[in-house]
């Protein structure tokens, strides 16, 4: 597997190269910023016409910040000082770049600079989306005094819910990234053989074996527990959250929203559309074998502008303020449109539960095992063999967006065909239904290794067959990250694992069905357990292990997911007669 390049030039030309409003009168010039430890950051700031003090825009980026010149352009002709920065060790600013590490403190010092500027009135947004929406985060939360709002896309604060889902290492996510940020200046990762490196044993010493050196790699645990003491129930400014449902952020970016919602008295405003990483800098619909419609598409100009209507309300207080106003946007998979919402989880979706039952012996259309109402009277077990030398390879769901071909809504019934994952699959749905909120599997699950992991997938059925991934997840038994609580395995003892699976709205149409798919890998999204009990990052050796998942009154293993009747269609409202005055 190599890195789509081609991808990736797609994304960034459409975020820079976005046919912005040049000239005009419009100031630019590069101002460079020492820190107290002596680094010097540079910024290129964009300014109105007019020698006067405005309200100021601010964007940090470790990727250049010669991207964003027709948003600034764009955004001071709107009347914003505007200020693009490099971050420490990137392109033309000073010092070494270590991912993560420096963006609070140099950002509070850059905030302490940029209001004290004679063309910024001390009044700030920060704007930007993945680190960069995590380098206005930690501030936001922290509580600057001159930060008054952020444009947030895919952001995050916290390593667990991105790098380590369920105490695995979110391999297709952390190796690429960091691959990208060591070599971005000087050489291109389509030079590396991506497929060797993810294979690599053992998996610390993969970076050292083509002389890249990357303390996030090799040292873990110290960005393990980064900014703990930053919670954003503790925000004190209006912000604008923004992701996608095949955002392989979309999780921890949802988090801050419904933790700033329940903590904060400021507007929070939410919009998840049906979009992948940074989709939404282009007008591309499509996310796997679905298109979503031109309703879906947003693109780097309605961007801009969507993002100037929160600013102009939260900085400016046009029309009121009503643009920084709270309010929840979902774009509905299965119906392909825009609803609005109350709330994040919607209030009215209520647990539903489904219960696993092998259905062995049935009448049944889906071979391995049916989800039903009530847990079975009769207890029963399903096996498989989990051998990480044979790992179920990952087909579709919310994953980096260098891997086009691997993202996204994905047919799963050649996964399914595999001995080793395990298939349970509801009756068709009497009426349409949004499952709208996190997902989660709880099973009763035993293996006959010292550690290893179980996977949990929530798919789509249509009713031609078509079984399409909705969203997954993954729970180590026991790991560095700990998620599952267990510090030892018990050898053919059943634990009641949890699987967090994410979040999810989408509509499931009457006669579609919904099917859960159990195994113990998804490769090479997440790295594989080697089944012996050493740790996976240094493990050698792999072996294939027995599993099982009990199920029935005493081991009641089932899936959880919020559910409600689907919404009506909002209808348009009648356009007013143009000749007609009101008084």
């Amino acid at each position: 597997m190599r890195l789509n390049m081609k991808t990736m030039a797609m994304l960034w030309m459409a975020m820079a190269g976005w046919q912005g409003v040049a000239g005009d009168g419009i100031r630019t010039l590069t101002v460079k910023t020492t820190l107290r430890d002596g680094v010097t950051l540079a910024a290129d700031v964009y300014l109105p016409p007019q020698q006067t003090a405005y309200p100021a825009i601010l964007i940090r980026t470790p990727y250049g910040k010669y991207q964003f010149k027709a948003m600034g352009e764009f955004w001071a002709k709107a009347g914003y000082a505007v200020a693009v920065q490099d971050c420490r060790g990137k392109f033309d600013s000073g010092g070494s770049y270590t991912p993560l590490i420096h963006e609070r403190d140099d950002g509070r010092e850059t905030l302490d600079w940029l209001a004290r500027q004679t063309w910024c009135n001390g009044k700030v947004g920060m704007w930007g989306s993945s680190y960069l929406a995590y380098c206005a985060l930690v501030l936001a939360v922290e509580g600057h005094p001159a930060l008054k709002t952020v444009f947030t896309i895919s952001g995050y604060l916290h390593s667990d819910r991105l790098g380590t889902r369920g105490g695995a290492n979110h391999l297709l996510l952390n190796m690429p990234w960091l691959l990208h940020v060591a070599t971005q200046q000087n050489q291109s990762i389509d030079d590396y053989d991506l497929d060797e490196l993810l294979t690599y044993l053992p998996l610390k010493d993969a970076f050292r074996s083509i002389g890249v050196d990357s303390p996030l790699w090799t040292q873990p645990e110290r960005f393990l527990h980064m900014n703990r003491d930053l919670d954003p129930g503790r925000v004190d400014i209006p912000m604008h959250h923004m992701t996608g449902w095949m955002d392989f952020v979309r999780d921890a970016a949802l988090d801050i929203y419904s933790r700033a919602a329940a903590g904060s008295d400021k507007p929070q405003k939410l919009t998840v559309g049906p979009w992948f990483h940074d989709q939404f800098y282009t007008t591309y619909t499509e996310s796997g074998d679905v298109d979503f419609g031109p309703q879906s598409a947003m693109g780097s100009d309605k961007l801009a502008r969507l993002s100037l209507e929160w600013f102009d309300a939260a900085l400016k207080g046009k029309d009121g303020g009503a643009a920084a106003d709270s309010g929840v946007r979902l774009f509905l998979m299965g119906q392909n449109r825009w609803w609005r919402a109350s709330a994040w989880p919607p209030p009215e979706a209520a647990p539903r539960i489904w219960f696993l039952d092998s259905g062995r012996g049935a009448n049944s259309l889906d071979g391995d095992g049916r989800l039903t109402a009530k847990p079975n009277a009769v207890e029963g077990v399903d096996r498989f063999v989990f051998d990480p030398q044979n790992p179920v390879p990952t087909s579709g769901g919310a994953n980096f967006h260098f891997f086009l071909p691997l993202l996204g809504v994905k047919d799963q019934r050649a996964i399914e065909a595999r001995p080793d994952v395990l298939v349970y699959t509801s009756a068709p749905f009497t009426a349409d239904t949004l499952l709208a909120g996190p997902v989660k599997a709880r099973l009763f699950a035993a293996t006959q290794a010292p550690n290893t992991d179980f996977t949990a997938k929530l798919v789509l059925v249509r009713e031609d067959g078509y079984a399409g991934i909705l969203t997954e997840g993954i729970t180590r038994l026991v790991s560095s990250f700990g998620t599952s609580g267990l510090n030892r395995v018990e050898p053919g003892k059943a634990y009641e694992v949890e699987i967090d699976m994410g979040h999810t709205a989408t509509v499931v149409a009457r006669g579609q069905r919904i099917r859960l798919e159990v195994s113990s890998s998804n490769f090479p999204k997440y790295d594989r357990n080697p089944n012996t009990g050493e740790d996976p990052f240094t493990a050698v050796t792999l072996k294939p292990a027995k599993q099982a998942i009990r199920f029935g009154e005493r081991f009641p293993s089932r899936l959880i997911i919020p559910a409600m009747a689907a919404p009506p269609r909002e209808t348009a409202k009648p356009a007013q007669n143009p000749t007609r005055r009101t008084p």
